[in-house]
């Protein structure tokens, strides 16, 4: 019963996710400029990202309970650090800092190796930051979660809140469809700094409105 609540609950707020995500995740694929089996590979590492992200939220649930729900200042200050963090991402791919390497690319060293760390857990970071947004369904998942009062339930919960949700990320990768058109790469790393500046501005003004509540 406690699975198909989450699922029905992603379910019926996977277009809120989606909205919260596309800004993220359409830049990035445009700007990579891949095909479709790659773009699907990324993809999956995003929602990789958000499942863990949602899982250590299962955890707490189970653990405070509705503590959490009832801190607003607090909540205010993840919100504020989380934004400011996927900010940072942002902008540093946005200016060609961060480039994903190719599966194929043989590399060898201690060097080589930090080289290529960092870049292949972009993705699945920004996926984790995005998946730590207290919209109003998160919300929803958390209360949820936190009413199984078990941590096995709320881990499945907030599991099948994410399959829910990860239903309306399957058309993302066909952007790969598109690959073909040069000037997409170049609006999708453009569009990136710009949310990187959103993301900057929202982080600030939460950080401040939760230490004005505090």
């Amino acid at each position: 019963m406690v699975p198909l609540q989450g699922f029905f609950l992603g379910l019926s707020s996977g277009v809120a996710c989606v909205a919260t995500c596309a800004p993220v995740l359409v830049p990035y694929l445009l700007a990579e400029g891949n095909g479709v089996a790659r773009n699907a590979f990324a993809v999956g590492q995003f929602l990789l990202g958000r499942l863990v992200g949602y899982l250590a939220f299962g955890v707490i649930a189970w653990g405070i309970n509705r503590t959490l729900l009832e801190a607003a200042g607090y909540r205010a200050s993840i919100m504020g650090f989380t934004y400011l963090a996927l900010s940072v991402l942002l902008v540093w791919y946005s200016l060609g800092r961060i480039r994903t390497p190719c599966a194929a690319r043989q590399t060898s060293g201690l060097a080589a190796a930090a080289g290529t760390t960092w870049p292949l857990l972009f993705v699945p970071m920004m996926g984790l930051l995005t998946g730590l947004n207290f919209c109003p369904p998160f919300l929803m998942a958390l209360a949820g979660a936190a009413d199984t009062n078990s941590l096995a339930g709320s881990l499945l919960f907030f599991a099948a809140f994410f399959a829910g949700t990860s239903l309306f990320f399957l058309p993302a990768p066909f952007l790969g469809l598109f690959h073909s058109v040069a000037a997409l790469s170049t609006v999708g790393r453009m569009a990136a700094g710009v949310m990187s500046l959103y993301y900057g501005y929202a982080g600030v003004i939460y950080l401040i409105g939760g230490t004005g509540r505090g």
